[in-house]
């Protein structure tokens, strides 16, 4: 993102103290706002740095988490272990880590037919990718 808008990171994140707010769960930190918005939604409502956008805007509407199978509490796993995790899945093994993806409730995208297995494959592989690449 710093490279494709000229911008230092910090400028996407909303700080306290000088640093990045770190959230729960598998996205670490929350993206900078002013007056109520992201801080580079336009007067259009269209993003300001749409190539350089970060992975939380490229992500949305879906997230992957994994459910640990002996505890059943949500994990976040390193990247090499997600994805593992996910061929295990995918290969119709029973992994230690299930991957479970998630869509935004209020997203408009949802209301379509429901996805075959192929498609859903294909969305959990590049979402998974996405979002564990750094991992």
């Amino acid at each position: 993102m710093t490279r494709a808008t000229g911008l230092p990171s910090t400028s996407f994140l909303e700080l306290e103290d000088g640093e990045p707010i770190a959230l729960p769960l598998a996205q670490p930190y929350l993206l900078a706002r002013e007056r109520g918005h992201c801080r580079f939604l336009g007067e259009d409502l269209g993003c300001t740095v749409y190539s350089g956008r970060p992975n939380a805007c490229r992500l949305y509407p879906h997230f992957v988490v994994f459910i640990d199978s002996a505890t059943l509490r949500v994990t976040t796993p390193s990247g090499s272990l997600a994805r593992e995790m996910l061929a295990a899945f995918l290969a119709g093994e029973q992994p230690a880590l299930t991957p479970l993806l998630l869509g935004h409730v209020e997203c408009p995208g949802f209301t379509g037919p429901p996805l075959n297995l192929e498609e859903w494959s294909a969305l959990m592989r590049s979402t998974c990718a996405l979002q564990y690449e750094h991992l």
